[in-house]
């Protein structure tokens, strides 16, 4: 073989090798070892003439530099003491000279032949497994091998393998030395495992004969055997071996194998970019990888190509043209057919813990906590809801509360053409308002009411010398708003002076807490989703379960059980848990959060049984996120386009926001992974308390509050009584006559005044028309006043139709019931519907669908009109749970 030496460009100038000279009979050691010359020995002077040995002279008039003689019984100064540290050396470096010949033997003797074959045929497949331990995956190593002669392999990707992992490869002698004193140190000194320094040699030696088990006796064998290959190989041939060997991620070995993972082609045809990335990903697989972390392989790339630079591999104008090309990847063919993310996630973290020779060779069996059913549920929830061509991606990932287990994971739309994980990769995404829980959450834990009131209009608020603009409700509302309902409605500027009001710093420490990543800057506009680093989908479902857990964090895990190949248990995984933040409080907030599903911005969540949740959307559309979870799974949805803010103004007719395709994502989800699971209410612990407040302004109502509900507090709330309705309002009663039934009691609703309804024959005035009032139009009253209608039949001879519906047996807040009034009954045709549900809600129809949103008494009133225009009202108490 003709030896390859790693050209430079025109002008460089190539480092000298050592000139080596012909051995001499009278060497006594190895050509590899060295030791110092006999101060007699003559030098030879740099133009290489001999030099006799220089003499230490003796000026004229000078004594005799000699020691002085100790008087007589005085004991020589130090001497003795000298003498006794000499001996404890010598016998130090005597101990120590037999006890490395001895464990130098013993390595010797146990070292591999380095002729032998690359222990093909002892691979043993690792399988991968769900929670009820069916096959996700087999991986195998020599299925993705090709060897390729170093002809074949292009200059640029030998150079810079070289520049990168071993400058002066063709100048030592297979070890460093410097690596080897920094592996004893950290080993013998420093009680640490030893560490890199390996040459191209070594890591060759790695991953063929000794594996790479972090221990001294490892690291000496690696070196012993590094310098016998030296010396039976040449360099070239080393290289070869090295490039055909070395692992490249994603169950690639060797050059060709990552070129066809990587880009798709033969090695041959890579360019110069391709080469310094491929050369990149071999100091970190998992960490370098543009699958799993785009930004860092791109800038651990440009780093290679800049070493090349340095080695004088690259002219500048092509160093320039390499740095400036985007990566451009192939895609990942995955062995895996179920859960392709969740897998790659796994062989992550696998690869981070044994190493990838154990992976792809050790026959491991790992058992993990993927939920296969509501794995499919999961890519089946985002396949349909993005169907289209230029849809959006989006991602999911769900976790068991309370443990931490992950049971569902997709990272995109489509493996096969992304395979970046966004679940779990990269510095995430902006959550926008579905970061607003953890500000609620801060807020209720320092004792702000959940009714307390704040002004729902935009905003300009003063933060240190800025100003803050904020926008308000929607469609243009102000005045008051309670802190729930404006959770249910998402109204940035109440979260705005809320975080004010609580601090950011206290926000960031409870987001922590609760689960997602340490570090973030808390600055005010965090309570919007204003983030520097943004989240992940992992990150979003964890902080959400540990809301779900009664407010007991545990740290999401996907790795349950690892077996070796003969069956020994190497780990079994433990729920790592911790009080994030007190039970009450983590109630209270899903009990507001209830709502946003039941009556808010999240109605397109809801899936008839108990769930909380947040919808979240960014600036121009270009994140949107609904975050939810039940007591048994926690789960957060993402949708947006990875690797770049392109806004969702047109997706399916229209804008993309976390109430609509996540939301959808997010239920449809849900409804798969919990089919066949009974429903459960999340548990409710003590320190909490209900009370009757004044939905207006979120005081203890009084006897004229309008409208009023059962709310939850916490039990040190103390609520001040209602001060705009301590006394009957003053109200001028409408002119009624005239108008339809129906009309007359909406406008009677609008200005809080109770009705009573008697029907009679008035002569001249049409069926369910309004004939006389009491009090007359244009009275002064109060809103305890009782308005009498009195409404024309029509004077036919027919009867009245009868009213009819039932009350469900129980109703629970925040969830959707069927009311059926199709039990009316008349002798001729019923032909209109009409439901007031008692909280402000109305409806029409036969059967219709409600939800009360909070926990109380409601009187619901059903009003049914024939076919002659006469009317009926039935009104039933209903309690809601």
């Amino acid at each position: 073989m003709t030896e390859y030496r790693p050209k430079r460009t025109p002008g460089d100038t190539p480092k000298p090798r050592p000139r080596k000279r012909a051995p001499r009979a009278s060497d006594a050691q190895p050509r590899e070892a060295t030791g110092r010359q006999p101060r007699t020995q003559a030098r030879t002077r740099g133009d290489g003439a001999s030099q006799a040995p220089r003499q230490r002279t003796q000026r004229p008039g000078q004594r005799p530099n000699r020691p002085a003689r100790p008087r007589p019984g005085q004991r020589p100064k130090g001497r003795g003491g000298l003498r006794a540290a000499g001996l404890v050396l010598l016998t130090l470096l005597v101990a120590l000279l037999i006890t490395g010949g001895v464990v130098y033997a013993s390595i010797s003797a146990s070292l591999p032949d380095p002729n032998a074959a690359l222990g093909k045929g002892r691979d043993q497949t690792t399988t991968i497994l769900d929670r009820d331990g069916r096959v996700l995956t087999r991986l195998y190593a020599e299925q993705n091998r090709s060897d390729r002669t170093l002809d074949r392999i292009p200059t640029a990707l030998k150079q810079a393998v070289i520049a990168t992992e071993d400058q002066r490869f063709y100048e030592h002698a297979g070890v460093d030395p410097t690596g080897i004193a920094r592996a004893v140190v950290n080993d013998v000194v420093l009680r640490r495992k030893a560490q890199g320094g390996s040459t191209i040699t070594q890591q060759y030696v790695k991953q063929a004969f000794v594996g790479t088990e972090s221990t001294l006796r490892r690291k000496v064998a690696e070196a012993m055997l590094a310098n016998r290959i030296e010396k039976r190989y040449s360099k070239d041939e080393i290289l070869e071996l090295y490039l055909n060997t070395i692992y490249f991620g994603h169950g690639a070995y060797g050059v060709e194998s990552a070129a066809q993972a990587y880009f798709g082609k033969s090695v041959e045809k890579l360019s110069v970019p391709e080469a310094a990335m491929i050369a990149g990903v071999i100091k970190s697989p998992g960490r370098y990888s543009p699958y799993l972390e785009p930004a860092a392989a791109k800038n651990r790339r440009d780093t290679v190509l800049g070493q090349m630079r340095a080695q004088n591999y690259l002219k500048a104008e092509a160093y320039a043209k390499a740095v400036a090309t985007p990566v451009k990847t192939s895609g990942l063919k995955s062995a895996a057919t179920a859960a392709p993310y969740f897998v790659e996630w796994i062989k992550q973290l696998l690869g981070e813990k044994y190493g990838q020779e154990q992976i792809y060779r050790g026959g491991l069996v790992v058992r993990t906590t993927l939920d296969l059913a509501a794995q499919r549920a999961a890519e089946k929830a985002i396949s349909g809801a993005l169907d289209h061509k230029g849809d959006p991606s989006a991602a999911l990932v769900a976790v068991e509360p309370g443990t931490g287990a992950v049971i569902a994971m997709v990272g995109g739309r489509d493996f096969k053409t992304q395979q970046y994980n966004v679940a779990v990769q990269g510095q995430g995404r902006q959550p926008g308002s579905a970061f607003k829980p953890f500000v609620l959450a801060t807020a209720l834990d320092q004792g702000v009411s959940p009714e307390k009131t704040f002004e729902s209009g935009p905003v300009k608020l003063a933060v240190g010398s800025q100003t803050w603009s904020v926008t308000g409700a929607g469609g243009g509302a102000r005045g008051p708003m309670r802190l729930r309902k404006a959770t249910e409605k998402s109204v940035n500027s109440v979260y705005a002076k809320l975080i004010l009001d609580v601090s950011p710093e206290k926000v960031v420490a409870t987001a922590e807490k609760l689960g997602l990543r340490k570090g973030m800057n808390p600055v005010p506009a965090i309570a919007l989703g204003g983030l520097e680093t943004g989240v992940t989908p992992l990150e979003m479902a964890d902080a959400y379960a540990t809301l779900a857990a009664g407010g007991r964090h545990a740290v999401p895990y996907g790795i349950a059980e690892v077996k070796d190949a003969k069956g020994k248990v190497l780990f079994t995984a433990k729920a790592q848990t911790d009080d994030a933040i007190e039970p009450a409080v983590a109630y209270l907030t899903t009990d507001i959060l209830r709502g946003v599903i039941a009556h808010g911005t999240g109605k397109s969540a809801a899936i008839g049984r108990p769930a909380a949740g947040k919808t979240g959307t960014t600036q121009e559309y270009r994140d949107a996120w609904f975050v939810g979870y039940t007591p048994q799974i926690s789960a957060a949805v993402w949708v947006g386009f990875p690797g770049e803010q392109k806004a969702m103004t047109s997706i399916h007719g229209g804008p993309v926001t976390g109430g609509s395709i996540p939301a959808k994502i997010w239920a449809e989800f849900m409804r798969g992974a919990l089919k066949g699971q009974a429903e459960k209410e999340f548990a409710k612990p003590a320190g909490l308390k209900r009370a009757t407040v004044c939905l207006e302004t979120g005081l203890a109502a009084t006897q004229f509050c309008p409208s009023k509900g059962s709310e939850l507090f916490l039990d040190e709330t103390r609520l001040a009584s209602c001060t705009k309705h301590a006394a009957p309002a003053i109200v001028k009663v409408p002119s009624l006559v005239g108008m339809t039934k129906q009309a007359a009691l909406a406008l009677l609703g609008r200005v809080k005044l109770a009705v009573t309804v008697t029907e009679a024959d008035v002569a001249g005035v049409s069926a369910g028309t309004v004939a006389a009032q009491t009090p007359a139009a244009g009275s002064v009253a109060t809103t305890q006043t009782v308005v009498t209608l009195t409404v024309s039949n029509g004077g036919v001879a027919n009867s009245a139709p009868t009213a009819g519906y039932q009350l469900p047996a129980k109703v629970k807040a925040g969830r959707a019931v069927p009311l059926d009034g199709s039990a009316s009954r008349d002798d001729g045709t019923i032909v209109t519907w009409y439901w007031e549900f008692g909280d402000s809600a109305t409806g029409s129809g036969a059967k219709v669908t409600h939800a009360w949103a909070a926990i109380g008494d409601y009187d619901v009133t059903l009003w049914v009109t024939d076919d002659h225009g006469q009317q009926a009202s039935i009104t039933k108490r209903l309690h809601v749970q």
